[in-house]
Protein backbone atom coordinates (compact mmCIF):
# COMPACT_ATOMS: atom_id res chain seq x y z
CA UNK A 1 0.00 0.00 0.00
CA UNK A 2 2.78 2.34 0.99
CA UNK A 3 4.59 1.50 -2.20
CA UNK A 4 1.57 2.49 -4.28
CA UNK A 5 1.27 5.75 -2.38
CA UNK A 6 4.94 6.49 -2.96
CA UNK A 7 4.58 5.71 -6.66
CA UNK A 8 1.63 8.12 -6.92
CA UNK A 9 3.61 10.80 -5.08
CA UNK A 10 6.61 10.28 -7.37
CA UNK A 11 4.39 10.52 -10.44
CA UNK A 12 2.85 13.76 -9.17
CA UNK A 13 6.27 15.20 -8.40
CA UNK A 14 7.55 14.20 -11.84
CA UNK A 15 4.54 15.83 -13.52
CA UNK A 16 4.99 19.00 -11.49
CA UNK A 17 8.69 19.05 -12.30
CA UNK A 18 8.03 18.55 -16.01
CA UNK A 19 5.48 21.31 -15.96
CA UNK A 20 7.89 23.66 -14.23
CA UNK A 21 10.68 22.78 -16.65
CA UNK A 22 8.33 23.31 -19.59
CA UNK A 23 7.27 26.69 -18.22
CA UNK A 24 10.87 27.72 -17.64
CA UNK A 25 11.79 26.62 -21.17
CA UNK A 26 8.89 28.50 -22.76
CA UNK A 27 9.68 31.58 -20.69
CA UNK A 28 13.35 31.44 -21.72
CA UNK A 29 12.41 31.13 -25.38
CA UNK A 30 9.94 33.98 -25.00
CA UNK A 31 12.51 36.28 -23.41
CA UNK A 32 15.19 35.32 -25.93
CA UNK A 33 12.85 36.09 -28.85
CA UNK A 34 11.73 39.30 -27.17
CA UNK A 35 15.33 40.47 -26.91
CA UNK A 36 15.73 39.76 -30.62
CA UNK A 37 12.68 41.84 -31.44
CA UNK A 38 10.40 38.85 -32.01
CA UNK A 39 7.21 39.24 -30.00
CA UNK A 40 5.36 35.93 -29.73
CA UNK A 41 1.79 36.42 -28.59
CA UNK A 42 1.07 32.67 -28.54
CA UNK A 43 4.03 31.82 -26.28
CA UNK A 44 3.03 34.50 -23.79
CA UNK A 45 -0.54 33.23 -23.70
CA UNK A 46 0.72 29.68 -23.21
CA UNK A 47 2.57 30.70 -20.04
CA UNK A 48 -0.55 32.34 -18.64
CA UNK A 49 -2.75 29.34 -19.42
CA UNK A 50 -0.23 26.98 -17.83
CA UNK A 51 -0.36 29.04 -14.65
CA UNK A 52 3.31 29.82 -14.36
CA UNK A 53 4.33 29.56 -10.66
CA UNK A 54 5.26 33.21 -10.60
CA UNK A 55 2.11 34.28 -12.41
CA UNK A 56 3.01 37.97 -12.35
CA UNK A 57 5.94 37.20 -14.69
CA UNK A 58 3.66 35.66 -17.31
CA UNK A 59 1.31 38.66 -17.25
CA UNK A 60 4.23 41.09 -17.24
CA UNK A 61 5.89 39.43 -20.23
CA UNK A 62 2.61 39.28 -22.11
CA UNK A 63 2.02 42.95 -21.31
CA UNK A 64 5.43 43.80 -22.76
CA UNK A 65 4.64 41.94 -25.98
CA UNK A 66 1.31 43.75 -26.30
CA UNK A 67 3.10 47.04 -25.64
CA UNK A 68 5.65 46.37 -28.38
CA UNK A 69 2.81 45.49 -30.75
CA UNK A 70 1.14 48.83 -30.03
CA UNK A 71 -1.79 47.33 -28.11
CA UNK A 72 -1.41 49.66 -25.16
CA UNK A 73 -4.86 49.26 -23.62
CA UNK A 74 -4.45 45.46 -23.52
CA UNK A 75 -0.92 45.84 -22.17
CA UNK A 76 -2.30 47.96 -19.33
CA UNK A 77 -4.73 45.16 -18.44
CA UNK A 78 -1.87 42.65 -18.22
CA UNK A 79 0.23 44.97 -16.07
CA UNK A 80 -2.75 45.42 -13.77
CA UNK A 81 -3.12 41.65 -13.46
CA UNK A 82 0.59 41.31 -12.82
CA UNK A 83 0.45 43.77 -9.91
CA UNK A 84 -2.24 41.71 -8.19
CA UNK A 85 0.20 38.86 -7.54
CA UNK A 86 2.94 38.54 -4.95
CA UNK A 87 5.86 40.48 -6.41
CA UNK A 88 9.35 40.98 -5.02
CA UNK A 89 9.98 44.65 -4.29
CA UNK A 90 12.95 44.85 -6.65
CA UNK A 91 10.76 43.72 -9.57
CA UNK A 92 7.54 45.59 -8.93
CA UNK A 93 8.97 48.93 -10.03
CA UNK A 94 9.78 47.55 -13.49
CA UNK A 95 6.13 46.59 -13.89
CA UNK A 96 5.00 50.01 -12.73
CA UNK A 97 7.39 51.76 -15.12
CA UNK A 98 6.05 49.85 -18.12
CA UNK A 99 2.49 50.32 -16.85
CA UNK A 100 3.02 54.09 -16.67
CA UNK A 101 4.61 54.14 -20.14
CA UNK A 102 1.63 52.27 -21.57
CA UNK A 103 -0.71 54.87 -20.07
CA UNK A 104 1.35 57.66 -21.63
CA UNK A 105 1.14 55.92 -25.01
CA UNK A 106 -2.66 56.10 -24.90
CA UNK A 107 -2.57 59.91 -24.82
CA UNK A 108 -4.05 61.47 -27.95
CA UNK A 109 -3.33 65.19 -27.89
CA UNK A 110 -4.73 68.08 -29.88
CA UNK A 111 -2.92 71.16 -28.57
CA UNK A 112 -5.65 73.48 -29.87
CA UNK A 113 -8.41 71.65 -28.00
CA UNK A 114 -8.79 72.44 -24.30
CA UNK A 115 -10.65 69.19 -23.57
CA UNK A 116 -7.91 67.18 -25.28
CA UNK A 117 -5.26 68.92 -23.17
CA UNK A 118 -7.28 68.31 -20.01
CA UNK A 119 -7.66 64.60 -20.77
CA UNK A 120 -3.93 64.30 -21.52
CA UNK A 121 -3.03 65.91 -18.20
CA UNK A 122 -5.35 63.53 -16.35
CA UNK A 123 -3.77 60.49 -18.01
CA UNK A 124 -0.23 61.70 -17.29
CA UNK A 125 -1.18 62.32 -13.67
CA UNK A 126 -2.58 58.80 -13.40
CA UNK A 127 0.75 57.49 -14.77
CA UNK A 128 2.60 59.39 -12.03
CA UNK A 129 0.21 57.90 -9.48
CA UNK A 130 1.19 54.41 -10.66
CA UNK A 131 4.89 55.26 -10.31
CA UNK A 132 4.58 56.76 -6.83
CA UNK A 133 2.69 53.82 -5.36
CA UNK A 134 4.88 51.57 -3.23
CA UNK A 135 7.55 54.27 -3.27
CA UNK A 136 9.07 53.49 -6.68
CA UNK A 137 9.04 57.25 -7.24
CA UNK A 138 8.22 59.93 -4.71
CA UNK A 139 5.48 62.50 -5.23
CA UNK A 140 7.26 65.45 -3.68
CA UNK A 141 11.01 64.89 -3.92
CA UNK A 142 13.74 62.71 -5.45
CA UNK A 143 13.77 60.00 -2.79
CA UNK A 144 11.97 57.26 -4.70
CA UNK A 145 13.87 53.99 -4.38
CA UNK A 146 13.96 53.37 -8.15
CA UNK A 147 15.95 55.83 -10.25
CA UNK A 148 14.27 54.92 -13.54
CA UNK A 149 10.82 55.39 -12.01
CA UNK A 150 11.92 58.71 -10.51
CA UNK A 151 13.31 59.92 -13.84
CA UNK A 152 10.17 58.88 -15.70
CA UNK A 153 8.06 60.70 -13.14
CA UNK A 154 10.12 63.88 -13.72
CA UNK A 155 9.78 63.60 -17.49
CA UNK A 156 6.01 63.13 -17.24
CA UNK A 157 5.72 66.04 -14.82
CA UNK A 158 7.57 68.30 -17.27
CA UNK A 159 5.02 67.42 -19.94
CA UNK A 160 2.19 68.09 -17.51
CA UNK A 161 3.65 71.51 -16.66
CA UNK A 162 4.03 72.31 -20.37
CA UNK A 163 0.43 71.35 -21.08
CA UNK A 164 -0.85 73.42 -18.17
CA UNK A 165 0.95 76.48 -19.55
CA UNK A 166 -0.45 75.72 -22.99
CA UNK A 167 -3.89 75.35 -21.43
CA UNK A 168 -3.55 78.80 -19.83
CA UNK A 169 -2.28 80.34 -23.06
CA UNK A 170 -5.14 78.90 -25.08
CA UNK A 171 -7.60 80.09 -22.46
CA UNK A 172 -6.23 83.66 -22.68
CA UNK A 173 -6.34 83.54 -26.47
CA UNK A 174 -9.92 82.33 -26.37
CA UNK A 175 -10.83 85.15 -23.99
CA UNK A 176 -9.18 87.66 -26.32
CA UNK A 177 -11.05 86.21 -29.26
CA UNK A 178 -14.30 86.46 -27.32
CA UNK A 179 -13.52 90.09 -26.48
CA UNK A 180 -12.83 90.80 -30.14
CA UNK A 181 -16.05 89.09 -31.13
CA UNK A 182 -17.95 91.11 -28.54
CA UNK A 183 -16.42 94.36 -29.83
CA UNK A 184 -17.13 93.38 -33.43
CA UNK A 185 -20.71 92.54 -32.51
CA UNK A 186 -21.02 95.85 -30.68
CA UNK A 187 -19.68 97.73 -33.72
CA UNK A 188 -22.06 95.87 -36.01
CA UNK A 189 -24.96 96.69 -33.69
CA UNK A 190 -23.95 100.38 -33.72
CA UNK A 191 -23.73 100.42 -37.52
CA UNK A 192 -27.10 98.69 -37.81
CA UNK A 193 -28.58 101.21 -35.39
CA UNK A 194 -27.20 104.11 -37.44
CA UNK A 195 -28.52 102.58 -40.65
CA UNK A 196 -31.93 102.14 -39.03
CA UNK A 197 -31.91 105.79 -37.91
CA UNK A 198 -30.99 106.88 -41.42
CA UNK A 199 -33.84 104.80 -42.83
CA UNK A 200 -36.29 106.25 -40.33
CA UNK A 201 -35.16 109.82 -41.05
CA UNK A 202 -35.39 109.22 -44.80
CA UNK A 203 -38.87 107.77 -44.38
CA UNK A 204 -39.92 110.74 -42.29
CA UNK A 205 -38.56 113.20 -44.88
CA UNK A 206 -40.33 111.30 -47.64
CA UNK A 207 -43.64 111.53 -45.76
CA UNK A 208 -43.16 115.25 -45.21
CA UNK A 209 -42.57 115.78 -48.92
CA UNK A 210 -45.61 113.70 -49.78
CA UNK A 211 -47.74 115.76 -47.43
CA UNK A 212 -46.33 118.99 -48.85
CA UNK A 213 -47.05 118.12 -52.46
CA UNK A 214 -50.07 115.86 -52.10
CA UNK A 215 -52.46 118.56 -53.48
CA UNK A 216 -50.44 119.12 -56.66
CA UNK A 217 -52.34 116.32 -58.36
CA UNK A 218 -55.61 118.28 -57.97
CA UNK A 219 -54.26 121.50 -59.55
CA UNK A 220 -56.60 122.87 -62.32
CA UNK A 221 -54.35 123.56 -65.29
CA UNK A 222 -57.28 124.92 -67.38
CA UNK A 223 -57.46 128.03 -65.19
CA UNK A 224 -53.98 129.03 -66.15
CA UNK A 225 -54.11 128.16 -69.87
CA UNK A 226 -54.09 131.08 -72.28
CA UNK A 227 -54.96 131.25 -75.98
CA UNK A 228 -52.29 132.59 -78.25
Amino acid sequence: MKRKVLIVIYIILILITLKLLFNVLINSILINNYNKGKYSDSQAKALILLNFPESYIANYNYGNILYQNGEYEKAIEEYQKSLKGFIPRNKECNIRINYALAICKTVSLNEKDQNSIKNAIEKYESAIEILTQKGCANKNDDRGHNQKAEQLKKDIQKEIDRLKKLQETNSNENNNEEEKEDKTKENIDNVEEKIQNIKENATQEQRELENKYKNYGNFDYNKTQKNW
